[in-house]
């Protein structure tokens, strides 16, 4: 059975969901800038004739960024602990926290003032643990996990363009190492010349070793052009793999969206998956007017979360909020909008355009006649007050 307690506060703060509340996004804003800061300033402390990164200005801003993620790192392991499964003990929720990257991050974040104490080279290890602090922006951001997910994903075929790399740096630098190794002693054993063969696949070409014969200018120009395609192939295989994990990102966090308004739970999976591909999001904060009457109309909104007022020019607005839709009359019609809709709250929408609106109403059309029958129902409620 599900439980219906209420969620902590704590929890609630420290949430890494696509949907945090107003008070979330502000700790997030917070930590954010308290890393950002701390980072810049164990970066500038290490230039030795800078006034600033020497003296108190920056002591100060490190003892308020190490005291703000100390109770970060306090926060975080109390809501795993407050968050934790049910057949989960607290000290197991709290070493599972601690032993996950997240957890490990956020204790050596919160170590550099420790260890200048602690260890025997202070400023060094403050200077480590200081920049090891910028990793806690991945919490915020997803572009670290969709890189691993990515890797794990495509390593059959990273494994051969690294296979095919390898070869080509074997194969380059033993074919320079017969070519050159007795007139040329930058070149007296295949180690050697290898070094080479990374500066030239990579098209760095440092310079500092260079064949002299034509015969070995002649490969490298040839390794030089090899190169090119073989650092070309792990990139594109990474690179549409980054774009395929963001669209299935996308896709599933649509998904869960749509998932959260009542009006589609009718659907069932393939209506939910066609519509999902149509619908995109958009979030409106307090006070903003999505639709205004005497547009024209070319897309409707659902709401996930959040409240809206539907200005009909009477005397009140009707309230709108999670679940409910508006812009539809428009479409239906053929017309300009009858409304103008404003945002109370902070609001998540789904956008669906006029054209995808009637391709997904042929295959939907009991959909169609909740739509209308809706509109039908505002018209008449809207004329009624117009009386």
């Amino acid at each position: 059975m599900k439980s219906t307690q209420p969620v902590p506060f704590i929890v609630r703060l420290t949430d890494r969901g696509p949907f945090p509340t107003n008070a979330a996004r502000a700790y997030r804003l917070l930590i954010a800038a308290v890393v950002l800061l701390s980072t810049v300033v164990e970066v500038l402390r290490t230039v030795q004739d800078l006034p600033f990164a020497q003296g108190l200005p920056a002591f100060l801003a490190e003892m308020v960024a190490e005291f703000l993620l100390l109770g970060d790192f306090a926060l975080q392991a109390t809501a795993a602990v407050l968050g934790r499964a049910p057949e989960k003990s607290r000290g197991h929720a709290f070493l599972s926290y601690l032993r996950s990257p997240y957890g490990l991050v956020d204790f050596l974040a919160a170590l550099p003032m420790s260890s200048e104490l602690l260890m025997s080279s202070p400023g060094d290890w403050g200077a480590v643990f200081g920049i090891l602090r910028f990793l806690k922006l991945a919490r915020y951001s997803p572009a670290l996990e969709i890189l691993v997910a990515v890797v794990q994903r495509e390593v059959r075929p990273l494994q051969s363009a690294t296979f095919i790399l390898v070869l080509m740096l074997l194969v380059s630098s033993t074919s320079l190492y017969f070519i050159e190794r007795h007139i040329n002693p930058n070149f007296d054993s295949i180690p050697a010349t290898m070094w080479w063969s990374v500066a030239t696949l990579t098209t760095v070409g440092y310079g500092d070793v260079v064949p002299i014969t034509g015969l070995g200018k002649l490969l490298g120009g040839v390794v030089a052009m090899l190169g090119i395609a073989m650092f070309a192939l792990p990139a594109s295989i990474l690179a549409t793999g980054f774009a395929e994990e963001m669209r299935r990102r996308d896709f599933l966090a649509t998904w869960r969206m749509v998932a959260r308004v009542p009006f589609f739970i009718g659907l069932d999976a393939e209506q939910i998956a066609d519509i999902t591909n149509l619908l995109r999001f958009y979030a409106v904060p307090p006070g903003d007017a999505v639709i205004r009457a005497g547009e024209v109309g070319d897309r409707m909104y659902f709401i996930v979360s959040g409240l809206l007022a539907a200005d009909y020019g009477g005397s009140e607005p009707a309230l709108l909020s999670d679940g409910d839709f508006f812009g539809e009359i428009a479409l239906l019609r053929d017309s300009r909008r009858t409304a103008t809709v404003t945002a109370r709250s902070r609001c998540q929408l789904l956008i669906l355009d006029a054209k995808d609106l009637r391709h997904f109403l042929e295959g939907s059309p009991q959909i169609g006649e909740i739509i209308a029958k809706t509109a039908q129902q505002r018209l008449n409620e809207q004329s009624a007050t117009s009386l």
